[in-house]
This record gives C-alpha cells, sequence and structure tokens, in this order.
C-alpha cells in the first residue's frame, strides 16, 4: 500500500480518519449516543439497520493490576539436615487476681489541748527561743540601736544580721503606731528579735509595745524591787501578772495564724516575753542583788551615760567601781548582762568584762558616719580639681 508523498517536501502526510457511520454528520465527531459532547447523556435515535458485514466494536476490558512481586524468603536447613525442637509452650498463666481495695483512712484531726502547744511555739527555731538560748549559755548576741523612726530604716537595719533590735521609745520621738510599725518591720526579717526600750513605768507603754508584737522590754530607771515586781506585772497576763487582754496583733509578729492564734499566744508566748531592766542610778546598781533574788529577769541592761552622770552626783565613788559592782552581781544570780557599746570596735572588751547581749551599732550613727566617710573620701578624690 503506497503512502501518499508530498510534492515537495517528501514528508508523509496524515491520513484523514474513516467516518463512522454512528457518526452524527452536523456533530462534532463523537458517537451519537452521546449527542455530540464527551459527558453528555447517551441519545437513542432511530437509524439504518447495520448492513450484515457489519462488525460491532466490543469494548475493552482494563486489564488487572499487576501484583507486586513477593520477597523471595531463602531457607537455609540447620547444620545436621534436622530442624530444630520447637520451642516449649509455656502452660497459660492464670489472670491476675484483684486484691480487694483498701477503704481509704479517715482525714487526721488535729486535737488542740490547752496542754499542747502550737507547732509554732513548739519549734526551737523560733527567733526568741533562739536568743534566750544564746544568752543562757553566754553566746555573745549583737543588736543595733533603732532611733529612727521608720520602718523602713528598722527594716534595712534588721537585715544586716543583728541578732536582735531595741526600738527604743525613750529618747525619740516614736509614736505608737509607728513603733508598732518599726516592730513588724523588724521581725519580718526572720532573724532580728524586736525588743522596745519603753520611755517610763506607764501601763499603757507596755500594752502598745507588747500588744504590737514586741519580744521584749528594756525598761528604764529600774530602781528597787518594788518597781521591778511592778513592771513584771505589766508584763504577764493573770494571775501571774496584771496585762490586759488585748493582744490582737502580737500572734501575726510571731508567725501564728488560726483560730486560736490568739490564745496560744497568751497561753504559751507572752510566757517568754523578755523583761529586762535598765540600771541607770547609784541606787539601782546597790539595790540590783535583791532585786535578782526575787526573780523574773531574763537580763540586765546597764545604762552607761545615766550612771555615769549618777555617779558625778555621789562623792567619793567612781564609776568603775559601780560597773565593777554590776557585773558581780550579774554573776553571782546567772543573770545576762547587756550594755549600749556602739561603735563595734568595744564589743571585744565587753565580751572580757561578762556582757553577752551589746548593742553593736546604732542607726542614726550608722547613717552620720557613713555619710561622713563618703563625703570625706569624694574631696579627697577630687582634690586636684577644686
Amino acid at each position: 500500500m503506497s503512502v501518499p508523498m508530498s510534492g515537495r517536501s517528501g514528508h508523509p502526510q496524515p491520513v484523514p480518519p474513516v467516518a463512522d457511520p454512528r457518526m452524527r454528520a452536523q456533530g462534532s465527531g463523537y458517537p451519537a449516543r452521546h449527542g455530540g459532547h464527551p459527558l453528555g447523556p447517551p441519545i437513542q435515535q432511530p437509524g439504518p439497520p447495520h448492513p450484515p458485514h457489519a462488525q460491532h466494536h466490543t469494548p475493552q476490558q482494563s486489564a488487572p493490576s499487576p501484583s507486586l512481586p513477593q520477597p523471595h524468603i531463602r531457607y537455609y536447613p540447620p547444620t545436621g539436615g534436622h530442624m530444630p525442637p520447637p520451642p516449649p509452650q509455656q502452660p497459660p498463666q492464670p489472670p491476675p487476681q484483684q486484691q480487694p481495695r483498701q477503704p481509704a483512712p479517715p482525714p487526721a484531726q488535729v486535737v488542740t489541748s490547752p496542754q499542747t502547744p502550737s507547732p509554732q511555739i513548739a519549734s526551737p527555731g523560733t527567733l526568741l527561743t533562739r536568743l534566750r538560748a544564746k544568752l543562757q549559755r553566754r553566746v555573745p548576741v549583737f543588736g543595733v540601736w533603732l532611733t529612727i523612726p521608720s520602718p523602713v530604716t528598722a527594716r534595712a537595719m534588721a537585715a544586716q544580721g543583728f541578732d536582735w533590735a531595741c526600738i527604743d521609745m525613750e529618747h525619740t520621738p516614736l509614736s505608737p503606731s509607728v513603733m508598732a510599725d518599726m516592730v513588724s518591720a523588724v521581725a519580718a526579717s526572720g532573724t532580728c528579735v524586736p525588743i522596745v526600750r519603753v520611755p517610763s513605768h506607764s501601763p499603757e507603754w507596755f500594752k502598745w509595745a507588747l500588744d504590737a508584737g514586741a519580744h521584749g522590754v528594756i525598761v528604764p530607771m529600774v530602781n528597787t524591787v518594788e518597781e521591778l515586781l511592778r513592771v513584771q506585772r505589766l508584763c504577764r497576763y493573770p494571775p501571774a501578772g496584771q496585762r490586759s487582754m488585748g493582744a490582737f496583733f502580737a500572734p501575726n509578729v510571731f508567725g501564728l495564724r488560726g483560730p486560736r492564734a490568739v490564745s496560744d499566744y497568751v497561753e504559751y508566748v507572752s510566757k517568754d516575753i523578755m523583761v529586762i531592766p535598765q540600771i541607770a542610778s547609784v541606787e539601782g546598781a546597790a539595790n540590783l542583788p535583791a532585786m535578782l533574788k526575787a526573780g523574773g529577769t531574763d537580763a540586765v541592761f546597764v545604762g552607761p551615760y545615766d550612771l555615769s552622770a549618777s555617779v558625778r552626783g555621789t562623792p567619793d565613788m567612781q564609776v568603775q567601781d559601780v560597773m565593777a559592782h554590776i557585773e558581780q552581781s550579774a554573776k553571782d544570780y546567772d543573770i545576762p548582762l547587756g550594755i549600749y557599746a556602739a561603735p563595734g570596735a568595744a564589743a571585744g572588751a565587753k565580751c572580757r568584762d561578762g556582757y553577752s547581749m551589746i548593742v553593736a551599732a546604732s542607726d542614726i550613727e550608722c547613717l552620720l558616719t557613713s555619710a561622713t566617710d563618703n563625703l570625706d573620701r569624694a574631696r579627697s578624690e577630687a582634690r586636684v580639681y577644686r
């Protein structure tokens, strides 16, 4: 069969397709049963019968998808030509028996009895307990004297590592409200015990100081046994004393919480409040042995400046002799001694003399000394520019 060739190029020309008699003459070349559109529905139209020699085209069936080749597994028989025996089958294990569930224990009930103190009080690590234990062993405890009426200053000084801080109300213009804030600020340090020096023996000063949470009081100008006993009664609740009920803020300063905070404070804490008379006169020094014999004194604080002024008015008497008498009396009755020894350079000499409760610094002295030192240093460094 010859293929028609073009006249010039010699390339074969495409042979036009033979029209299918089932095609519509006016259609687009698709079978008439599709309406001339590949997606149209088949249309049944009458037409001439097929000639006898016309062969019907059978629809081609899609070939089945070839299956994936299976991997060839090669078996190597064991040495000797024998198969290994199958592993022994384990007998079926019976299902584990469930243990009967134990009933949950009932919640523990905390029973607070009058004979059982609160956990905060029983702990030996409280501030007041630690301070009293050191004084009993005559371990020196160093304090700071607070005279600036400011809780901010009190908090800053207490955070420096002092064992105790005395909030002085005798020679400073401290109101009871400011004093209460300073007591809370000192106790918040967690390491410093707040102690208040009341200005006089009047009962209201003891109420304000102790109800604010003071862990002890320094009482100035205690000269006789009667004055000391009266001071002790103002610091103790009945029947041991005459202190009025009303300590609603003090339990929080001691870390007590809950409905029994006030009762626990009254029953346990108040008995450990430190009562510290201050000996600042010749009369007080002379009566000190009798006062210590009466008991109820936790420590004795010496006022060296007032004592020197009192000695100057007494002929044939020296301050050193009065101080030696006080020190010997405290030693005889095994009572700790305290004294103002700021700045701290004098602390070593006082420890050798038997003092264990020592004031090592004062807030106003620290402020003035630091300001003066910094100013002098600045002027020295900048001398060449002046």
